[in-house]
């Protein structure tokens, strides 16, 4: 399949790995009042920890990085990543992680001090009847399962499988997400690699994050081993219908509901 207006896909992970950036990696609810989203403060929970590691950069810029939720596998937020316009991505205000049927006592303290307000759960409605979110998840925050199908094994043709289940209810996620008081958000499925991450792909995306940076930390920000080449389908479908903004029109988004989600998640 074609890559328009992008470099060639040998290449272009190649730069990323020298870079060290390819390490070794996947019904609604609503909760009652939650704290306020701490937009002066975006890396730090109540509790005054930022639960993210720091990467090294010309600017000490936090990037990403794990968020300790015990008995949560694979929970990673996207803060500090750059859009093309220099805005940043809010700490903890995006995360993806595997689900959250096994959080503990500990895990679900970890997870109001973090003040999640929205989960959206990537799982099929199979998977969320037999391990459901704990209680105090659906107690917390506004739930949403997405009800998409797990395709596996994880593959390019397996992304472009999972990107056509998730486009009827891209209108629906992108609306929860877009919310005044919608984030933080976690986007999870069973370990956070595949549903989850290639969702989170399309937000950050559609906020604006440049497509390479996306992969590369779709691919480094993990518990596990993800290639930047499973995603090279989904990006050549987007790149086909306009770029992003006009992929997602196609599904239902507009530009308003983008536009909201970027006032939000961006600093």
């Amino acid at each position: 399949m074609p890559h328009s207006r992008r470099d060639p896909p040998s290449n272009r992970w190649a730069f990323f790995a020298v870079l060290g950036l390819l390490g070794p990696g996947c019904g609604s609810s609503t909760a009652g009042p939650r704290a306020p989203f701490d937009a002066a403060s975006p890396g730090r929970n109540a509790a005054g920890a930022s639960g993210v590691s720091e990467a090294e950069g010309s600017d000490s810029t936090i990037l990403g990085g794990p968020v300790s939720l015990d008995g949560v596998v694979n929970a990673r937020q996207t803060g500090g990543l750059v859009t093309a316009d220099g805005h940043r991505v809010r700490q903890n205000a995006l995360i993806r992680s595997g689900q959250l049927s096994a959080l503990t006592a500990d895990g679900c303290d970890a997870f109001r001090a973090l003040g999640i307000r929205t989960v959206i759960d990537m799982r099929s409605a199979s998977e969320v009847s037999s391990d459901p979110d704990v209680q105090c998840v659906h107690t917390a925050a506004s739930y949403y399962d997405a009800d998409v199908p797990k395709i596996l094994p994880p593959s390019e043709q397996s992304y472009l499988q999972t990107l056509d289940a998730l486009e009827p209810v891209l209108a629906e996620v992108f609306t929860r997400l877009a919310a005044s008081d919608a984030l933080p958000a976690i986007v999870h499925c069973v370990i956070g690699r595949d549903r989850a991450s290639l969702m989170t792909a399309l937000v950050l995306m559609a906020i604006g994050v440049p497509v390479d940076t996306v992969v590369a930390d779709m691919v480094s920000n993990q518990e596990t081993e993800v290639q930047a080449a499973w995603m090279d389908g989904v990006v050549a479908r987007v790149d086909q219908a306009g770029g992003i903004g006009a992929y997602l029109a196609g599904h239902g988004v507009s530009a308003q509901l983008t536009e909201a989600l970027r006032k939000t998640a961006l600093e």
